[in-house]
């Protein structure tokens, strides 16, 4: 079956422009993930290293999301289908399915542990009564999940509201917040155990890791690499960094939060309004991790949209279990375990379209089974970057940990040259004529 009778091939009357695309990262960038990776980073480093994470980090993810969006557009299909050329149909479906499946998991996992942890603190404090942790939060996940499995019409219009209440109590707590503690304190702040810039630019990293690398999914609709490019540059990187810094200067400026963004919220005074948002931004964003997750694993074992009921039914409780276990405490290393797998699984797409099919769409075909060079590479990329990029530190496999220049960054780099140096090797189809830098005409 073609992919255009799929219904995954974007025709030219469907394409539109970069700034409705470019609005679709700016809606996705203002939630409580983002605000608490900032934090982590706010309280972690100076500001000014904050800053420096979050920019460098979003870079990176920018840098190779352009990339994947360019490809998207000269072909108009999904990162899944597009990884086929690289990763094989066979090997495309079950890793992209795999991977994406799995961090969405973790992360139906921490918004399920912040909605919990946010209705314990806040029931504590306004009643004196406390419920453990972890009941709170398999009680919300379980709601969530719910919503995920038997759909609730209503909770694609709870972001509308929870999203700009999140956003007007940040703003109103940064002026509170700033003016009490004073804005030299704020700004000369300095962590009395750093986690190091490198480690900051990790976490920030694993943040959008997998929005960069699926980005094809929105991109595709595009009507040219520049749009696609546009989009990416000014929807996500400038908002994310704004909140991510938002994040940062709350966690600093609220006395005794130690980054937890649900005791920023009752910090601010905001126990009851901040549970609300914060319920509301986690529910409505859970609620698309569980769907998308079972959809993903509904794919891999080839049940389509059909079988995705019970992947998602168990995907969530999989994601319970670690909220309930928790997943919360081990947030940096979550987003630190992303931040080096999925630039590696990007790494190698972009060898394949950009240096090995010269960014032509007429070179681009699916291979049949798993192609070697983009499993290998990508297996290879990843443990690079995990190795080099912190990953294990701290861990009992504390003594893989190598740090060397940006793990993100050497994970690209290794999949990328050993995805070209594999394919030639095994004499596998090539391309003449030089890269084409411009949007080839449909």
């Amino acid at each position: 079956m073609s992919f255009e009778a799929e219904g995954l091939h974007v025709d030219e009357s469907q394409r539109r422009g970069w700034w409705s695309i470019a609005c679709i990262w700016i809606g996705s960038s203002f939630n409580v993930s983002t605000l608490m990776t900032g934090a982590i980073l706010g309280i972690g480093l100076t500001l000014f290293d904050s800053f420096l994470a979050a920019f460098f980090g979003m870079g990176i993810i920018v840098a190779y999301m352009c990339f994947v969006a360019m490809e998207s557009v000269d072909v108009g299909l999904p990162t899944s289908a597009m990884s086929t050329a690289a990763l094989g149909k066979t090997g495309g479906r079950w890793i992209i399915s795999f991977v994406v499946g799995v961090a969405l998991i973790g992360w139906f996992g921490v918004q399920a542990a912040v909605c919990g942890s946010s209705f314990s603190i806040a029931l504590a404090e306004m009643t004196g009564f406390e419920v453990p942790v972890w009941v709170s939060s398999v009680f919300w996940g379980a709601l969530m999940l719910v919503s995920a499995v038997y759909g609730f019409d209503g909770v694609k219009w709870v972001n509308y509201i929870a999203a700009p209440l999140l956003f007007l109590i940040c703003v109103y707590g940064l002026v509170v917040s700033v003016s009490d503690a004073g804005v030299d304190s704020v700004f000369n702040y300095v962590p009395a155990e750093g986690i190091g810039l490198v480690a900051g630019i990790n976490v920030s990293v694993g943040l959008f890791a997998l929005g960069g690398a699926t980005v094809g999914d929105f991109t595709r609709y595009a009507k040219d690499r520049k749009g696609a490019v546009l989009s990416s540059i000014v929807g996500l990187w400038i908002p994310m960094v704004a909140v991510m810094m938002m994040g940062a200067v709350l966690a600093v400026a609220v006395p005794g939060s130690e980054g937890d963004i649900t005791l920023i919220m009752a910090g601010l005074g905001f126990a009851l309004v901040g549970l609300v948002a914060l319920i509301m931004s986690t529910w409505s964003v859970n609620v698309s991790n569980a769907y998308s997750a079972g959809l993903a694993f509904a794919v891999m074992l080839g049940k389509g949209e059909r079988g995705y009921k019970a992947c998602t039914a168990v995907a969530g409780c999989i994601g319970i279990a670690l909220a309930a276990f928790g997943i919360l405490d081990y947030f940096t290393f979550f987003l630190t375990l992303l931040s080096a797998m999925i630039p590696a699984l990007a790494g190698s797409m972009i060898a394949d379209y950009w240096l090995i099919r010269k960014a032509r769409p007429e070179n681009f075909k699916p291979l049949d089974g798993v192609s070697v060079p983009g499993i290998v590479s990508f297996a290879a990329g990843a443990i690079v970057a995990m190795v080099t990029g912190g990953t294990f530190a701290g861990t009992m496999l504390d003594f893989l940990n190598v740090p060397f220049l940006l793990g993100p960054v050497n994970g690209i780099v290794v999949s990328m040259v050993l995805y070209v140096a594999l394919y030639k090797a095994m004499g596998l189809p090539t391309f003449a004529g030089s890269i084409q830098v411009k949007t080839p005409r449909r």
